[in-house]
């Protein structure tokens, strides 16, 4: 055999070697999509939606008529997701959100993780009375407005009670600026779609697309080695890299900018409302109990009071309970015991503060 001719043969070799991994993996992936049809379960894309709000701006809700599963890959939960027509997780139309106490909030307050019925809108029902879940995830401070601006104009609720999440809602920003900037919903799409490609990015395309993807993840994901070796070289991240921490001024404009936002929510609401805010505390501070996390609770606290602002603070029964029983092991969303000791602190607020007549 000459040496061209041993050149051909590799080059077959390596173009036969690709073209059985291909098939190999095409073949996997339809196998997979047959024999485990609970691949979609893993992404919560099949489950929400993005939308424009007139003089709000994007903001995130669930997808009408949604029913179906959602599930973590590392094994913390599948629960079932229903969306009603009107986008929000309630088993009851928008139409019955009137005279009722509103929990307006991001993915903690939508139930990330726990069932419909151990949400603590769900739970605060069960103590007190009727509630309504306004809630979605992805959202902020503004996010909320939006949530609320969307909600039929008659629907006019008894109390609100507002989540504010610690590690995600605490920025500096203007809504009414953020909102002119997002008036435009294709150019803002499409705009996140042309966002380089990242790892994050290109995890949750696979994700969605691809069994195959799901399968691997759920097997190295709870193989507590391989978990291990992919943390350590940063492919899967660990509770202390997800979040960075403000330097002493700009907590004190990031407090003072959400808190101004929360007094613009209030404000969307009829004078007499009862109006709460109820603090989520951060996992870090459970997990560590931290002077950075404690400082910025206290702050936020603080601010909230001093603009006649009510609060609830679930912090000191959290705290009692321990962080492994709050928080998921891998997802950090509250467990059901979370949502059930911040409904129990909730409850006790609205037995204070709303008039007898109105329970």
């Amino acid at each position: 055999m000459d040496e061209g001719a041993a050149k051909l043969t590799w080059k077959g070799r390596l173009i036969a070697s690709f073209v059985g991994l291909l098939l190999l993996v095409l073949i996997s992936e339809g196998v997979l999509r047959v024999g485990m049809p609970h691949w979609r379960d893993f992404y919560s894309g099949w489950f929400m939606r993005t939308i424009s709000v007139p003089n709000h701006g994007i903001v995130t809700t669930g997808l009408p008529g949604f029913d179906g599963y959602f599930a973590q890959n590392n094994g913390d939960f599948r629960v079932k997701i229903n969306i009603n027509s009107f986008g929000l997780r309630n088993p009851e139309p928008v139409s019955n959100a009137k005279g009722r106490t509103w929990i307006i909030g991001d993915s903690m307050a939508f139930g990330w993780g726990v069932e419909q019925q151990e949400v603590y809108s769900s739970v605060i029902g069960k103590i007190h009375g009727p509630t309504y879940n306004v809630a979605s995830p992805g959202t902020d401070v503004c996010g909320y407005q939006a949530l609320t601006a969307r909600m039929p104009k008659n629907d006019i609720p008894r109390a609100v009670i507002v989540g504010l999440i610690l590690e995600n809602d605490i920025l500096n920003k203007n809504c009414q600026a953020q909102a002119k900037a997002q008036m435009d919903l294709k150019a803002f799409l499409s705009k996140e779609e042309k966002k380089t490609l990242t790892w994050p990015t290109l995890k949750r395309q696979l994700t969605e697309f691809s069994a195959l993807y799901n399968f691997m993840a759920v097997g190295i994901k709870r193989i507590g080695l391989v978990r291990e070796i992919l943390t350590s070289l940063g492919i899967i991240r660990t509770l202390e890299l997800e979040k960075g921490q403000f330097t002493a001024p700009e907590i004190n404009a990031s407090v003072k900018s959400t808190v101004s936002e929360l007094i613009n929510l209030k404000a969307m609401f009829p004078k007499r409302t009862p109006f709460a805010v109820l603090v989520a505390p951060t996992r870090f501070e459970l997990k560590e109990s931290t002077d950075y996390y404690t400082s910025l609770r206290l702050a936020v606290l603080r601010e909230l009071k001093a603009n006649n602002i009510s609060v609830i603070d679930p912090y000191p029964q959290f705290q009692k309970a321990g962080y492994s029983k709050i928080h998921f092991a891998h997802d950090g969303h509250w467990t059901v015991l979370g949502h059930k000791l911040a409904a129990e602190e909730a409850a006790k607020w609205l037995k204070q503060n709303l008039p007898a007549s109105a329970r």
